[in-house]
């Protein structure tokens, strides 16, 4: 089984996130938002390439498309983790984070 870890960058991902829909719809809808994005990373501990690879973010990054969001991971087989790098809008402009 893989660790699910999340940097330091993707918890203010998820913050700056939360802050901004709060702001633009409900804080409710907000809390729904990032919960289903943490709930979806889940998944990672038994299968760590469940989902695509997404190389115009990084070798090795792979990504979880959910309501409008990605969120950037990448595994270490070595060490069986999971680490959640970013949290995007799809709509961004892809930029490398690896």
């Amino acid at each position: 089984m893989y660790r699910v870890e999340w940097s330091a960058s993707a918890h203010d991902d998820i913050a700056a996130l939360f802050d901004y829909v709060a702001e633009h719809a409900t804080p409710f809808e907000a809390l729904d938002l990032c919960e289903r994005l943490f709930s979806g990373t889940e998944k990672l501990s038994m299968y760590p390439r469940l989902y695509e690879a997404a190389p115009e973010y990084g070798d090795g990054v792979r990504r979880i498309s959910l309501r409008g969001q990605h969120v950037l991971y990448e595994v270490n087989d070595e060490q069986c983790v999971c680490t959640v790098w970013a949290v995007v809008g799809q709509r961004q402009q892809a930029k490398r984070i690896r």
